[in-house]
């Protein structure tokens, strides 16, 4: 099925041109940071890095998001994303955590993000997917998507209507059947969102993000 929906965006991009706008991010300037809605103390730093010599970094608490429009589009977003896989193991706090977040926000501040998270029925050595609205949290699951060891990897969501979105790592694993029922999807989104995740002391996650693709489609409908 993810091999569909990449040839799909592929061949559809070649044939009519679905993608009307192209936006490349590094996170190289430190002006990054006063486009974006930051709080907390998000920066750039040179702990990782995917290509050149930053990438971005949010402590616990920390929330961004770099907007690509007021409106609300569709298209695909990719990302490289660095994770520290601190707690993917038997090292993990014996407790309800949300680790870092990152994925969609449209104009009405909901989100769909891929994190690690500590619950009763969900382990961190699996990335969960959740819907936001309203500041709230809900219908996490597990996605097919392991986190089984520190280090770079691509992950890419595409939502080309109101009715279609995946969420790929690798180019090659889908996270799942994901709920697009979900009123996020009729809106489309208008952002890239990051959270910096639970404040767990000495067992901090660390997620470092670099070289974001966000290929856009003319204006929603």
């Amino acid at each position: 099925m993810c091999k569909k929906i990449l040839l799909l965006v592929v061949v559809a991009g070649i044939s009519s041109m679905v993608f009307a706008e192209k936006i490349t991010q590094g996170f190289e300037d430190k002006a990054i940071l006063k486009k974006m809605e930051v709080e907390g103390d998000a920066a750039l730093s040179t702990d990782q890095k995917h290509s050149g010599e930053n990438s971005l970094y949010l402590p616990p608490k920390a929330t961004a998001a770099l907007r690509f429009g007021a409106e609300n589009k569709y298209g695909s977003v990719t990302l490289w994303v660095y994770d520290s896989c601190v707690n993917n193991k038997a090292s993990t706090p014996n407790k309800a955590w949300k680790g870092p977040y990152f994925g969609l926000i449209n104009s009405d501040d909901d989100k769909v993000v891929l994190f690690p998270v500590w619950s009763k029925n969900i382990k961190p050595n699996d990335y969960a997917v959740c819907f936001t609205a309203e500041n709230q949290w809900f219908d996490k699951w597990h996605s097919a998507i392991k986190r089984p060891e520190a280090g770079w990897r691509k992950f890419t969501f595409t939502f080309l209507d109101d009715k279609s979105l995946s969420i790929v790592a690798d180019d090659d694993k889908e996270a799942g059947e994901v709920d697009v029922k979900k009123e996020f999807f009729k809106k489309g989104a208008n952002g890239v969102c990051f959270g910096g995740g639970d404040d767990l002391g000495a067992k901090n996650e660390k997620f470092y993000y670099d070289d974001l693709e966000i290929d856009l489609k003319d204006a929603a409908k």
